[in-house]
């Protein structure tokens, strides 16, 4: 009875065996699976999102004591006009440091930096205000430095992203992205810090603008922290876009950062080519909002 019930038609035995690729692909699936339970670390899209974040930090820090060295708000060439241009980088750094709130939801990462990373990043931002504080008091220093800060901002940040890269190999079966467009708040957000970019480089050596821009652009930022579950801050900015948006993103910061340096050369940028550039500025965020980005959370 058990032989006749053991080949009998309706056993599972009957059921398509899977091909030699759908097996291998199965395997592959489990393989990932895995791989994410045993908390092998962050994806490589987070890592190469660590990488470019340790970037902009890093030339955050060098442009700021690069601009501020070259006798910006010092004792014996006092310009409130480039002062305030060189104030202003503070504006895309915090917008972007709250975005990175999103980004990191998007990715599922819960963890702090750990206290390896966190100590070299600490005395970095204190030599920062040292040499800053030179600077305002007129004390000369020797430009090498600026450069070491920057990197000793940049490898504790970069450091560990670039051993995931390693470490976590490019998947052989990449899961299928698909493209969704930006909702309405993240799109109306993204065209909204074209717009203040724009102003900011077009005028951002002009006290009286460049201080009410700044207050302005601060307010929005520190208004959204307010507005936790609605999807009009900033983290849902991050959590939405994909590698076009941020693309445009470091396109324009690197723009302003770029002007707040020229800002401090005896010779600066013209109106005209300053209007010119917020312009074009902005309408790289415009077409960026248009873009679609990708919707899985993990890239």
């Amino acid at each position: 009875m058990e032989s006749d019930s053991a080949n009998s038609p309706t056993t599972p035995d009957s059921a398509p065996q899977p091909t030699g690729a759908e097996a291998s692909r199965q395997l592959q699936q489990h393989q990932e699976v895995r791989d994410s339970a045993n908390q092998l670390g962050p994806s490589r899209g987070f890592a190469w999102f660590s990488l470019w974040s340790a970037f902009m930090a890093a030339s955050y820090i060098g442009v700021f004591l690069l601009a501020f060295s070259a006798g910006i708000g010092t004792a014996g060439n006092s310009d409130p006009g480039k002062f305030s241009q060189t104030s202003l980088l503070v504006v895309p750094l915090l917008a972007f440091t709250t975005m990175t709130t999103g980004t990191r939801e998007r990715f599922g990462i819960r963890r702090a930096l750990p206290r390896v990373v966190w100590i070299p990043l600490v005395l970095a931002f204190f030599a920062m205000t040292v040499l800053s504080g030179l600077s305002v008091f007129d004390v000369p220093y020797s430009p090498w430095l600026i450069p070491l800060v920057a990197l000793a901002v940049f490898v504790p940040l970069a450091a560990p992203a670039i051993a995931q890269l390693i470490r976590v190999p490019r998947s052989r079966t990449p899961a299928r992205r698909s493209s969704e467009q930006l909702s309405t708040p993240v799109r109306w957000n993204t065209v909204i810090m074209g717009a203040v970019a724009g102003l900011l480089i077009s005028f951002g050596t002009i006290p009286i603008v460049s201080s009410l821009l700044m207050i302005a652009a601060l307010a929005g930022i520190a208004f959204t922290y307010a507005l936790n579950e609605s999807s009009w801050v900033l983290p849902r900015v991050g959590f939405e876009w994909g590698w076009m948006q941020w693309t445009a993103f470091g396109i324009t910061t690197s723009t302003l950062f770029a002007f707040a340096m020229l800002a401090a050369l005896p010779q600066s940028p013209s109106l005209a080519a300053a209007l010119a550039a917020g312009i074009a500025v902005f309408l790289v965020m415009l077409v960026a909002s248009a873009l679609p980005a990708p919707r899985d959370a993990r890239s």
